[in-house]
């Protein structure tokens, strides 16, 4: 559902951009930084930061590797009460197209979680516990110039986490922010 109204989005932002926008070029490379939130079953993680990075491969495929942290405190669980972290990394493909003054991407990420949960159960006694998982991660975003070097960014990711233990996991993953050009 989110990822049908961020292709919307980019479908409307590209028709207001018109085909007569001054292209610019694309950097070589990029950072963008800002809010995640993420929503696993059960369970929204709603503080969230993450980092991501870019470079051309030709003109439409880059590679990109990003990590991130999602928190969701003050939560309960049927194990207790307390913080829950989700870390996730990785890397692969993207592919590019300017769509008027916007550019619209695609991606398919590779990478893993990792989560740690710090609870207290019912008797005040601690409970932490952590496990990894690898992690595919389909994405797609709208990039929309602010300036030369500086763009706003809207994406959305769906991450499938395969955990050996309680099997996988449908996750989805929001991410606002801001991306800048390295030159």
């Amino acid at each position: 559902m989110m990822m049908r109204a961020l292709i919307c989005l980019a479908l409307v932002a590209a028709g207001v951009a018109g085909a007569t926008a001054q292209t610019r070029p694309e950097p070589s490379l990029d950072l963008s930084v800002g809010y995640q939130v993420l929503h696993i079953p059960g369970q929204t993680y709603p503080l969230g930061i993450s980092l991501e990075m870019s470079g051309a491969l030709t003109r439409t495929v880059r590679i990109v590797a990003e990590a991130g942290v999602s928190i969701a405190r003050r939560t309960t669980s049927s194990y207790g009460a307390g913080t829950l972290t989700l870390y996730d990394y990785g890397g692969g493909p993207r592919v590019t197209a300017r769509a008027g003054l916007v550019r619209v991407y695609g991606q398919l990420l590779g990478g893993a979680v990792r989560t740690h949960a710090d609870l207290s159960t019912a008797s005040g006694a601690p409970f932490i516990e952590g496990d990894s998982a690898f992690m595919l991660q389909p994405g797609a975003a709208i990039i929309v110039p602010l300036t030369r070097t500086i763009g706003a960014i809207g994406e959305v990711n769906y991450q499938r986490v395969f955990f050996k233990e309680y099997g996988g996991d449908n996750e989805t993953r929001a991410f606002v922010g801001l991306r800048t050009a390295i030159r």
